[in-house]
């Protein structure tokens, strides 16, 4: 696990080792560990190393491969580079050392492009072929490791954070008008777009080749739902998501330094633990336990489980957002990145890797899907009806700035399958267009309402409503904020989280399955995850298979208005590139604490998580 940077020059030679040097040394707690820079003609790579696997020398970065070719920067874990190695046909005389960056150039010299298909872990990489004089750009499946950009006609420019971007000084420093628009309503910023102008972030699943003729971009990985079951027994489903689910969980074990898991008393992370003690593997286990009082997390009491509390101070929680939304590689709008980021700061003395059960809902079915489901087919057998009569209860599931007229006419022109297009269906609330264009200060903002969510609807090859809804889930909340921030707050703790649930050969089986196995369409708290609950009937609690989602506790926004209102607006107001951005921004904070509920309490901690981090980067 490391931080990346570098520039590849699309004409000429560069002079750019001082400027990579800058960029690298923002990536320290992404790497304390070894620093490392490599230049050549219009090349120059930058490295910032965490070791986890080969804690020698050897394991230093940038690498060269055996024969001079390739040269890589790599961030990111590679589960199953000891079996690449082996259809490599790699031994331990072939062997430089014993990392998985070596593997990766091993792999890429054999199979090209091919070898992204053959990894399973988290990556983001950059490889400089010296014999095709041409740079490529790597992201893992789901996009656990960032990778970010900057283009113009002299040069291609990345990094591993925006902050990290930022030090070559013609990187604009300027909020993007357009990409606000989408922060403000999802509380993050879909790729290839980040909220700074002309900065981007290469997509998860993506590619990119740079040479002198200037860069390109493809797809390599796109999740999609479709079926390769065929008919089987649900016996047989369950004995091969056993056989995957625990091979998933083992693979996340590969490491030479401590392991452990962060264990909430919800059923993914609890299924983790099950499956490695299935194989014989027991590893620690850390959980969140807020206490009253003041000061640093620190470790406490075991749990009845045996997991380790992490006893966390509800004190000073306002003032511990600065140094947690600052420490995100680029801004998202979701308060349980504190938790997080105190829970790893509480745990990292004790391991430096953890397991944790991220993706889980995303992939297999999970939150509220089956009352969603249910909803649903509701409204549209109630769009067959006058939209009048049924305004105050639909209203607020048909997400649109069209007239509600209009939006109901959506439901009833598209097929059942298609219904979550039509009221642009999201796990989570989006902001009201009214009040985006109230933050704009009642002008019309400068893009269009929901416009990516549109997108990849319309992109979606889903046959059933809840493999369209999943698509997007995948595409918009795992990947462009769950993932994103989870990355971010362990680095910055020097630490690496690690999600069995994404998993290469979990992920295409679940993706496989008839929606049947994943959730019901009808209401109820155990009728999400199907293939994951049948699965731990026989293993796991009752208790646990039937309790509710739960989260690590962060902090309640109308009810810290309500104490420390004053210090959060001015988290914000004091920002001089919001105030210009939103001018109607003054207005929309001055309402009553109790206000602040979903989905006004979602873009309130986007604007908090935006406004620390603006001033952390002192952008213009």
């Amino acid at each position: 696990m490391c931080g990346i940077c570098g520039i590849i020059r699309l004409s000429g030679n560069g002079n750019d080792q001082d400027v990579v040097a800058a960029m690298t040394a923002r990536l320290e707690r992404r790497g304390p560990d070894d620093q490392g820079q490599y230049a050549e003609g219009p090349v120059t790579l930058g490295n910032r190393r965490l070791a986890i696997q080969d804690l020698s020398p050897a394991g230093h970065m940038p690498m060269t491969s055996a024969d001079g070719r390739l040269v890589i920067t790599f961030n990111g874990e590679i589960y199953n580079h000891h079996d690449l190695a082996s259809e490599l046909g790699l031994t331990g005389d072939d062997r430089r050392s014993g990392s998985d960056t070596e593997v990766i150039l091993a792999a890429w010299q054999r199979w090209g492009e091919g070898a992204l298909d053959r990894l399973v872990g988290q990556w983001a990489f950059a490889i400089h072929d010296r014999q095709e004089q041409c740079l490529w750009l790597a992201r893992d499946r789901f996009g656990e490791k960032p990778l970010y950009l900057h283009q113009d006609n002299e040069a291609v420019t990345f990094a591993s954070s925006i902050a990290s971007l930022l030090a070559a000084p013609w990187v604009p420093r300027e909020l993007d008008p357009s990409s606000l628009v989408e922060y403000l309503t999802m509380r993050y910023v879909m790729a290839p777009r980040t909220v700074l102008r002309d900065v981007t972030k290469l997509a998860p699943g993506h590619l990119m080749r740079i040479d002198a003729a200037g860069a390109e971009t493809r797809c390599w990985y796109d999740p999609r739902f479709e079926r390769h079951q065929g008919r089987r027994s649900q016996g047989a489903l369950v004995e091969e998501f056993d056989h995957l689910f625990g091979q998933a969980c083992r693979r996340c074990l590969v490491s030479d330094v401590p392991v452990a898991l962060f264990l909430s008393d919800g059923i993914d992370s609890n299924g983790i633990r099950c499956a490695l003690e299935q194989s014989g593997q027991t590893i620690p286990s850390y959980t969140f336990h807020p206490v009253e009082g003041e000061g640093p997390p620190s470790l406490g009491g075991m749990t009845p489980e045996g997991a380790v509390q992490v006893r966390v101070p509800a004190g000073h929680r306002v003032e511990q957002m600065v140094p947690a939304f600052g420490s995100l590689t680029e801004p998202v709008g979701d308060g349980a990145a504190l938790a997080v980021w105190l829970l790893v700061k509480g745990a990292r003395s004790e391991a430096t890797v953890f397991l944790c059960g991220h993706g889980g809902d995303e992939v297999l079915g999970g939150y509220r899907l089956s009352y969603d489901g249910f909803r649903l087919r509701l409204l549209k057998a109630l769009s067959l009806m006058p939209a009048d009569w049924f305004r105050g209860q639909t209203e607020r599931y048909l997400h649109g700035d069209e007239s509600f007229g209009d939006r109901w006419a959506r439901i009833r022109q598209r097929s059942p399958q298609q219904t979550p297009d039509a009221v642009r269906h999201m796990i989570h609330r989006p902001l009201k267009a009214a009040d985006v264009r109230q933050l704009h200060g009642g002008q019309k903002p400068p893009a269009r309402y929901l416009e990516t969510v549109d997108r990849i609807y319309a992109d979606s090859r889903g046959r059933h409503a809840l493999d369209r809804i999943q698509e997007v889930l995948l595409h918009t909340f795992l990947s462009a904020n769950l993932v994103s921030w989870a990355d971010a707050v362990a680095m910055d703790a020097s630490a690496e989280l690690r999600l069995p649930f994404l998993d290469r050969d979990l992920v295409e089986f679940a993706l496989g399955l008839p929606p049947s196995q994943r959730t019901a369409f009808w209401p109820g708290r155990t009728r999400t995850k199907l293939i994951l609950r049948k699965w731990g009937r026989k293993r796991l609690d009752e208790a646990v298979l039937r309790r509710g989602k739960h989260g690590f506790p962060f902090g309640n926004l109308p009810q810290l208005m309500a104490s420390d209102g004053d210090q959060l607006r001015s988290y914000i107001l004091d920002v001089a590139p919001l105030r210009r951005a939103l001018p109607g921004l003054v207005d929309w904070l001055d309402q009553p604490p109790k206000a602040f509920q979903e989905p006004l309490e979602g873009t309130l901690w986007a604007l908090l998580a935006l406004g620390i981090w603006c001033e952390q980067l002192g952008l213009d």
